[in-house]
């Protein structure tokens, strides 16, 4: 029998139908799960918006950078070619899941964590401003009213910051305000100097014909700047006409050369007073007059200049000092010396705590990172502001006039601090009493309930620069057993008087006699915790609601808040 071969052609097509087959199952084995893979995609693109939007909202692109370079060392790898078996490649999608999920929660982590922390930083930058722009006011500086509106701006805008790139705009713009405002008292002083000078030439029968056009410059200059730029022009202008002046004042010398050294011996004795160290200074002033009396007027310009300039940060350093040194202990002392008996825990506490417990206590804070004389200057402006109000409330807490008639008080504090016309608020935190003023007219008292010892109420001159009706008040203690937590309330009228959430407000939750002298310790008040406030000043439902209409937010003016 004649056996036939399958043609050749048919067995290497067989072969190759077997190979294709086989390569086939070895792709689908090499592909893992679907599922898993689709699940890492989707997971990825979740990332990848989470990123996106952290970046929209403001995130630090420092802070981002870290996460987008793993991601992109993810994305560079491949998975797994494994035959017969799609473990590896399941394996290796289900780890790509993991990590895409793990670093969208390190994002959204970052979008919480950023906005917290710019959220404070802002909060910290408003006050500040606030702080600084008061004090200008007080100290009658026409020109802290460029800025009023920029205060009220950017609280609005920190009223409807969410996101964090809001609140860096919040920090920015009042970080530059107050910039400005602190290099205002730079200026000033540099052009005070600069008419001193002016005013010691034309003693001696110079020409200060230009001068006196250069000083009118430098005021109109001055009364119109708002930026930190447009200050240190003006700083670097008078300081060249300094310069200048002072060049022109060699060839009188022998007449101003006395009234420049008694200008020294001025700076040195405050040295001393403020309990510095001056013994080099005043070395250095006997060296200062031997050069004049000598005759060596040029090495004596130039010496006595240098030595002026060298004293300058050292005594705003002992003046800061010995200001916050000697307002805390006289604070501390004072409020020993006056403390409150509480009947109802049988306790004795000690008063004036809203400034060695608050204010006083963050101006020290304050002494120990200040570095620039602006630094100390701020810091010197602020002590002299509190000693005023301090002074008021010792004089205030012997007063036996009735809390709604005026008292003296008010009257020396709307003076000293340039606040005798307009619509002002002043609180007497040791008496309970918020005293109403239209034009320096008495025209309502209400009496309050303050911060307790823990939580003081802040002493300061500033005015109301954020009203809101309705507010929902959250605690910033998120801790429930806190002794200061409390769960989110409504409130009705809520009327900011210094940034950092300090407010007038009605508490509805108070009985009609929770208000007055000594509700800010410890007494019977089951719904306000037995306690005062937590810093904000509490009045009653219907005076509040008077309060409000009386701040309208129509008004052009300011609303002043003195609080002592």
């Amino acid at each position: 029998m004649v056996q036939h071969k399958a043609p050749l052609w048919r067995s290497q097509k067989v072969l190759s139908v077997m190979s294709i087959s086989l390569l086939f199952m070895m792709i689908l084995s090499a592909c893992g799960n679907p599922q898993v893979q689709n699940q890492a995609n989707t997971d990825k693109a979740n990332l990848d918006k989470a990123i996106a939007n952290a970046q929209s909202i403001g995130v630090p692109d420092s802070l981002l950078r870290p996460i987008i370079a793993q991601e992109n060392k993810i994305n560079g790898t491949n998975a797994p070619l494994a035959l017969f078996s799609s473990q590896p490649t399941t394996n290796y999608y289900s780890n790509l899941t993991e990590n895409y999920q793990t670093l969208t929660v390190q994002v959204k982590g970052l979008d919480d964590q950023t906005t917290q922390q710019l959220g404070t930083q802002a909060s910290a930058a408003l006050k500040s401003f606030s702080t600084i722009l008061s004090q200008r006011q007080s100290q009658g500086f026409v020109e802290a009213g460029n800025f009023t509106n920029t205060l009220t701006q950017t609280q609005a805008e920190m009223n409807s910051a969410h996101q964090p790139g809001q609140y860096a705009k919040v920090s920015q713009r009042a970080a530059e305000a107050t910039k400005a405002l602190t290099l205002l008292g730079t200026a000033n002083y540099d052009l005070m100097n600069f008419q001193n000078v002016v005013k010691s030439m034309k003693s001696s029968n110079l020409d200060t014909t230009a001068m006196d056009s250069q000083a009118t410059s430098d005021i109109q200059l001055f009364r119109k700047a708002t930026t930190p730029d447009d200050f240190n022009k003006i700083i670097s202008q008078i300081d060249a006409q300094t310069r200048t002046a002072n060049t022109v004042t060699t060839q009188a010398i022998p007449y101003v050369g006395q009234y420049k050294l008694g200008q020294f011996q001025a700076s040195i004795n405050s040295l001393k007073q403020y309990g510095g160290d001056a013994s080099s200074y005043q070395k250095q002033y006997t060296t200062d007059k031997s050069l004049l009396d000598s005759g060596k007027f040029i090495d004596f310009s130039t010496q006595l200049t240098r030595d002026m300039d060298n004293i300058h940060l050292p005594l705003l350093t002992q003046e800061a000092t010995y200001d916050v040194t000697k307002l805390m202990n006289d604070s501390k002392n004072w409020g020993n010396a006056h403390p409150y008996y509480d009947s109802y825990d049988n306790q004795t506490y000690t008063t004036a705590y809203d400034y060695w417990n608050c204010t006083v206590y963050d101006l020290q804070t304050a002494l120990t990172t200040a570095q620039t004389a602006d630094d100390y200057q701020t810091i010197i402006d602020s002590a002299k502001q509190q000693r005023i109000l301090f002074t008021a409330e010792t004089h205030d807490a012997v007063d036996s006039t009735p809390y709604n008639q005026v008292h003296q008080s008010d009257l020396d504090l709307m003076r000293q601090l340039g606040a005798t016309s307009g619509k002002v608020l002043i609180t007497s935190t040791y008496n309970g009493t918020l005293r109403v003023y239209d034009n320096g007219r008495l025209v309502r008292s209400i009496l309050v309930v303050s911060g307790m010892p823990d939580k003081p109420t802040p002493p300061g001159f500033t005015q109301i620069t954020n009203r809101q009706s309705p507010a929902v008040f959250k605690s910033f203690e998120q801790d429930k057993n806190s002794p200061f937590y409390y769960p989110a309330t409504p409130i009705h009228y809520a009327m900011m008087y210094h940034v950092g959430e300090y407010y007038y407000h009605d508490s509805w939750w108070r009985a009609a006699d929770d208000y007055g002298p000594g509700k800010q310790f410890p007494h019977y008040a089951p719904e306000a915790f037995n306690s005062g406030t937590h810093g904000c000043i509490n009045m009653s439902l219907d005076e509040t609601a008077w309060l409000w209409n009386f701040t309208n937010s129509a008004d052009t003016e300011p609303v002043y808040s003195i609080v002592y």
